[in-house]
Formats: C-alpha cells, sequence, structure tokens
C-alpha cells in the first residue's frame, strides 16, 4: 500500500510539472492526440488595395479632375497662402502663367517670409518675358535675407536676361564659395563669361559644368563656340556635333510630339499638384483627403517609389500598421536601393508583432546589400532582442568581418555576457578598447 501512495504522488508531481510546461513554455504535451494546435499569424487586414499597373488616363479627365481640385482649393481656402500656392502651381504647370503669377503674389501679400514665392513668381515672369519683374522680385528676395542656392541661381539667370553679365558672374562667384560644386551655376557663369568675351574663362566654367555632370544642348553650344572663337576649330566642331546630336534625339513630329508630350506633363503635373495639395490637407489635418491625393498619386504612376513612400509615411505618422505594411511591402517589391525602405518594413512588421517576417525582410535586405554592415547588425539587434543568441551572436560577427568597430565589439561583448560566455566577453570588449585608443 506505501508503494502505492508514493507512485500516486509521483505520478501527481509529474502531471503538475507538465501542467507547468505546458503554459509557460508552450511545449507538446506527452500523448500526441493533446499536442496543442499553433495558432498561425494573422495581421490585421488593410482597407486598401495598390494599384499596381499604369492605367491609361485621358488627358481632358486628369485636366478636369486638376481644375475641380484647384477651383476647391481657391474656394474654400482663399486666405491660406499653402493653398493657393498649389493653385499656382498647377496654373504655372498648365501653362497658365498669368493666373500662376497673380496667385504668387498674393502669397507673398499673405506670407511675405516664404522663400518659395519669391523664386515661383520669378520663374514664372520668366516665363512670360517677364525679366524686370522676375529681377526686382528677386531683388527683394535677397534684401529680406534669402540667399539660398535657388534664390542665387534664379537671380543669376534674371540678371543675364537684362544683360547684367558682370553682375551676373559676381552673383554666381559668390555662390560656388558656398556652393562649389553647384553645376548649374558654373554653366550660368560659363554663358555670362561668354557674352562678355572671356572666352579662356567660359571655356574652363563650362567643362568644370559637364565635368560635374551637365549635358544639356546649351553647355556644348556654349563650349563649342568658345573652342572655336579660340582657334580650336577641330575640338569646338565636336562639341557643336554633340549639340545637333542632343537636339535631333527629341525631335518628334507633328501630332506624334504632342500625344507624346502631353500626357507625360500632365501626368507629371498630377503627380506634383496632388503631392503638394496633400500636404497643405495633412497639415490642416484632413486626413481623409491627404489619404485620398497620395493615393491618386500612386494611381497616376504605380512604379513611383517616393510616391509610394508618402503614402506609407502618411500611415506610419496615422497608426495604421497594416496599411503602412502593404505599401511598404510594395516598395521592396519593385526593387529597392535604399536599405532604410527595407529597415522600414521590418519596424511595421516588429510593431505587429510579426518576427517571422521581420527576420526575413532583414535577410531580404542583406542579400540586396551584401557588402553593407546596416542589416546585418540589425537583424543581429533583433535576435539578441528576442533570446536567439546563438543566431544573433554569428550575424554580429559577419557585420564585425565586415567593418570591425568598436560599438560592434561591444555589442558582442554583451551577447557573450547572456551566453554566460565570459572569455569571448573579454576578448571581445579588448578589441573594441583596442579601436577606441585609435580614435
Amino acid at each position: 500500500m506505501a508503494k502505492s501512495i508514493m507512485q500516486s504522488q509521483a505520478d501527481i508531481v509529474e502531471s503538475q510539472t507538465a501542467l507547468l510546461l505546458q503554459s509557460s513554455k508552450k511545449s507538446e504535451a506527452t500523448a500526441e492526440d493533446t499536442k496543442p494546435k499553433p495558432i498561425p499569424f494573422a495581421p490585421p487586414r488593410a482597407s486598401i488595395r495598390i494599384v499596381r499597373e499604369p492605367i491609361e488616363t485621358a488627358v481632358e479627365s486628369l485636366e478636369q479632375e486638376l481644375a475641380l481640385l484647384g477651383d476647391s482649393l481657391q474656394a474654400q481656402h482663399a486666405k491660406a497662402p499653402e493653398a493657393l500656392h498649389v493653385v499656382a502651381l498647377l496654373k504655372a504647370q498648365t501653362r497658365k502663367f498669368s493666373e500662376a503669377q497673380s496667385l504668387w503674389q498674393e502669397c507673398i501679400r499673405l506670407d511675405p517670409k516664404k522663400e518659395l514665392y519669391y523664386i515661383n513668381l520669378a520663374s514664372t515672369a520668366m516665363e512670360q518675358g517677364k525679366d524686370e519683374l522676375a529681377l526686382s522680385t528677386l531683388r527683394k528676395a535677397f534684401e529680406l535675407g534669402f540667399d539660398s542656392l535657388d534664390v542665387s541661381h534664379h537671380f543669376a539667370i534674371a540678371l543675364s536676361k537684362q544683360g547684367l553679365y558682370e553682375e551676373s558672374i559676381s552673383t554666381v562667384e559668390k555662390t560656388l564659395k558656398k556652393y562649389p560644386n553647384a553645376a548649374s551655376q558654373w554653366l550660368i557663369l560659363g554663358q555670362s563669361q561668354l557674352e562678355l568675351g572671356k572666352l579662356p574663362e567660359a571655356e574652363a566654367s563650362m567643362r568644370r559644368a559637364v565635368d560635374l555632370g551637365i549635358s544639356s544642348p546649351s553647355v556644348y553650344v556654349g563650349l563649342g563656340n568658345a573652342c572655336v572663337r579660340q582657334g580650336k576649330r577641330e575640338e569646338g566642331n565636336q562639341f557643336l556635333r554633340t549639340y545637333a546630336e542632343l537636339m535631333s534625339r527629341d525631335k518628334l513630329s507633328g501630332q506624334e510630339r504632342y500625344q507624346t508630350l502631353s500626357n507625360q506633363e500632365i501626368k507629371r503635373t498630377a503627380i506634383n499638384v496632388f503631392t503638394e495639395a496633400a500636404t497643405f490637407y495633412f497639415r490642416a489635418k484632413d486626413i481623409r483627403q491627404t489619404e485620398r491625393l497620395l493615393s491618386r498619386c500612386v494611381a497616376v504612376d504605380p512604379s513611383s517609389a517616393n510616391g509610394l513612400r508618402a503614402l506609407a509615411d502618411l500611415y506610419f505618422k496615422t497608426k495604421k500598421l497594416a496599411e503602412e505594411r502593404l505599401v511598404r511591402e510594395r516598395i521592396v517589391e519593385l526593387g529597392s536601393t535604399r536599405f532604410s525602405d527595407y529597415l522600414d518594413l521590418a519596424k511595421v512588421c516588429a510593431q505587429m508583432e510579426d518576427l517571422e517576417q521581420v527576420e526575413a525582410n532583414l535577410k531580404l535586405a542583406i542579400n540586396v546589400f551584401p557588402n553593407s554592415i546596416e542589416p546585418i547588425a540589425a537583424l543581429a539587434q533583433m535576435l539578441s532582442e528576442s533570446g536567439r543568441l546563438d543566431d544573433a551572436r554569428w550575424y554580429a560577427q559577419q557585420s564585425l568581418e565586415l567593418e570591425p568597430t568598436a560599438a560592434g565589439f561591444r555589442f558582442l561583448a554583451s551577447i557573450c555576457k547572456k551566453q554566460q560566455d565570459t572569455q569571448g566577453e573579454s576578448e571581445a570588449i579588448q578589441y573594441a578598447i583596442q579601436l577606441e585608443s585609435k580614435k
């Protein structure tokens, strides 16, 4: 009887232990028929779908949509310069320059401390041949302390259009002291020097513009003229031939040219205006309108990573995780070359507690950026925090092979400490100290 009681007590202890293990560690029960069924991860479903292929839209339809948006903004927000700026942008990009000019003048009246309004007003004035208005507008901007590269660039152009080449050169030379690699400034400088007959200087300036990436017809015609006028006929003629080739590439005949440019331009205009309008509505806390406009950007150009990023950022700011994840997955599917896109996707998966997809996206980033330390280090950090120390240690060591850093060795030491590997921890700390001492 005593043996039977002891056996019963042992059975009770064994049963209680099994129950504790099952509840705390979610381990398998002894009997196969009582094995708990794993619950698959089911993320919340997004309330949106994304346009993936371009949809042909008639030019007239887009123009009508844009006109309605502009009318709505102007009617409902007539005293908001940010709204009028969007309408002015629409008018300018649809070649209604006179209306755009009036709107930007009103923007300046309502908010005289916004640099962008002066630049846009001056640009619109130049498009209409109103060079005096452009110059006076930019002089006013300089008087108010606006001296960015954009203001300086347009000011130099306005001076040149008025024949004030010496002042244009002086303006550009000051700008180049702050922005020595501003390619457009070297081109403007060369053109002004060419007008004044400073041929060697003009040639040098325009060669510098080419070196910095300028490849427009204007730089080659300028170089050709500068070289020919110096007697460098062979070299000058080569530049002029390049100019002629560039000019001929864009030549489309009649109706084909009109249709091609009209479709491209109206789509580009739509994206710009939708984006600017979305920015205004977001600041006005109209999230629904913001979402609609950014979604329209994606519909007009489904392959635009920038449009998708803007929509994903909106969902991030409004804490719509499922929607954000859907959009960021699309960005990655399109073959993004930015590591931040993969990291942002991993972050939203982490917020949704989908650790498998966090790991999957970071591993994808490692494959896309094999020589980059960031995705490996990020994966090592995630694995360490989730308790997978062996995996975390392996990836931490991989990151150190790519780029040995003191911070990296200290992170490795922290993993070794969690593993109770005192020797590994000590060695990692010693490497960290050595690297820190070399700084």
